[in-house]
């Protein structure tokens, strides 16, 4: 780090001694200017910011003292050594409230100087190294707030009060955001998403904040945040159709789903919901879907499927009643919406009973049996009303089966829970109350289920967790410790050493190596 210095003295061979007896270049240090007198300082001050500077207190025009006082008016962090003859130290005493570094009596000692020179550039060195440390830090937690902020966002975890501090913070709600959603297989995802992210970053003038997130298993979103209000509508649908039939997607297994315009990032938790429920559905593959959720039919299916996650999840906390109050607020709002648009909202409700299908299979909650006598009476009936019968039927079955298999059930809503949850300090009982059951039922399943407790099962998430962020993102090892749970760094290093077998830093260049 090189350092810039200022000398000040109105006597030519003071300034000449400094100048070529102290060890400047040995120490990385710049005279960028010399000045007889304060108003020539102060002007050499503004224009070249030195972290040091000699001034003489006796000088014409305006004297050392008058100088140290108008520096501090904008200038707090400027060191200053003061020169000054034995008989004016005690005038000089008088500026020890605007923080002089030192003093140094003439005639100058130069080989005390010398050593105070060294002394006073080492010590600068260290504050700035300090400080520049402490920003980077402060740099980190602000970028991890903000991925816990976007996360937060497309969770659903949100209100007025929140919007309103994390707009302080960081201005969102002047921002707009262009989403994609891949899902797959994490090798393969992770040629897709950096050429994704990259692709982003060279397309527009003002650059966006470009965050890799992963918000489920296999699942995860690549946001680009920023001000695209001033683009037209046109010319940013052609750029990102542009950018998805330039990106290399002949990996196979790899699926995206996008939006072909920006979206307010109040409505992230609507953007993921349908695009993840695209690729869920399997109708996407290796093309962008481009969609445009506007207006009030796009609104109202939003509101459907918002009333289906929330069905999902009081089937997985066996909560009957719940259940059955989503499917009657689903049935108002399905016959609300057909009066706009019977044939889509029926042409809806084939995609919601797939998805339901899909979501109760992965916790083992329907049979093979239910599974494929829904699917035949998906195939015979096509009316509004023939289909929330089914629906119900759906619901009661799934109630019946997950009481004859409620371990198996209970199990996978449980993984899902921890998955989600893995960046906070996750407890059994929490996941036991989420369950509805009680922790001593809930211990002994997991333990029985998995072959492990809880707290090792967990500590195996965050592992397989760490090691696809190592392999899919460019964050630093010790943001990616606190977003799997991990405050302390080395703590994580040896945990991860002790399951992988080698450090986070090695596993990520080997990957990185292997994958080209």
């Amino acid at each position: 780090m090189r350092l810039k210095a200022l000398l000040v003295d109105d006597e030519i061979n003071i300034l000449r001694n400094l100048q070529i007896v102290l060890p400047w270049q040995e120490h990385n240090v710049e005279v960028v200017g010399m000045a007889h007198n304060g108003m020539q300082a102060l002007e050499l001050v503004k224009l070249h910011q030195p972290h040091l500077v000699f001034c003489d207190i006796r000088m014409p025009v305006m004297d050392g003292i008058d100088f140290l006082k108008e520096l501090r008016q904008f200038d707090q962090g400027t060191e200053v050594i003061m020169l000054t003859g034995y008989q004016e130290f005690e005038y000089a005493r008088t500026v020890l409230r605007y923080r002089v570094l030192d003093y140094v009596l003439k005639p100058i000692d130069y080989d005390a100087l010398e050593q105070l020179f060294i002394e006073v550039a080492g010590s600068i060195r260290d504050r700035l190294t300090n400080l520049a440390q402490e920003s980077q830090k402060k740099d980190k937690l602000t970028d991890l707030a903000y991925e816990k902020m976007l996360l937060d966002l497309i969770y659903g975890r949100t209100d007025t009060a929140k919007l309103s501090e994390w707009h302080e913070q960081f201005e969102i709600l002047d921002q707009q955001c262009l989403m994609f959603v891949i899902s797959g297989q994490e090798q393969e995802m992770y040629t897709v998403a950096n050429a994704l992210m990259e692709g982003l970053s060279k397309l527009f003038a003002e650059q966006p904040q470009i965050v890799l997130l992963q918000v489920e298993e296999r699942y995860w979103t690549i946001l680009a945040v920023g001000h695209f209000c001033h683009i037209e509508d046109r010319q940013l649908q052609a750029t990102i159709e542009w950018l998805m039939l330039n990106l290399d997607l002949q990996t196979e297994g790899v699926n995206i789903a996008a939006y072909n315009h920006s979206l307010r990032v109040t409505d992230l938790q609507g953007g993921w919901q349908r695009l993840s429920k695209e690729l869920s559905l399997g109708q996407a593959t290796y093309r962008l879907l481009a969609y445009n959720p506007v207006g009030e039919v796009q609104q109202q299916e939003q509101f459907i499927w918002h009333d289906v996650d929330l069905l999902v999840q009081a089937l997985k906390q066996m909560d009957r009643v719940k259940a059955r109050e989503i499917v009657s607020l689903l049935e108002d709002r399905l016959r609300t919406f057909s009066s706009q648009s019977l044939q889509q909202v029926e042409m809806m409700m084939s995609a919601v009973l797939v998805y339901l299908i899909k979501e109760l299979r992965k916790y083992d909650a329907i049979s093979a049996e239910s599974e494929w006598h829904i699917l035949q009476q998906l195939h015979e009936y096509k009316q509004l009303k023939e289909m929330l019968i089914i629906i119900r039927q759906l619901v009661e079955e799934t109630f019946t089966e997950r009481m004859n298999k409620r371990p198996q059930a209970s199990i996978g809503a449980a993984k899902e829970y921890i998955e989600a949850h893995l960046a906070s300090d996750i407890a059994a009982e929490e996941v036991a109350s989420y369950l509805n059951i009680s922790i001593s039922y809930f211990s002994t399943l997991f333990k029985q289920h998995y072959g492990m407790n809880f707290i090792d099962y967990v500590t195996e998430a965050r592992i397989e967790r760490a090691k696809g962020l190592l392999t899919l993102s460019n964050k630093s090892i010790s943001d990616i410790a606190r977003t799997v749970g991990y405050l302390d760094r080395r703590y994580f290093n040896k945990v991860f050493l002790r399951k992988v077998g080698v450090l986070p830093s090695v596993y990520r260049e080997r990957n990185k190596r292997e994958m080209g």
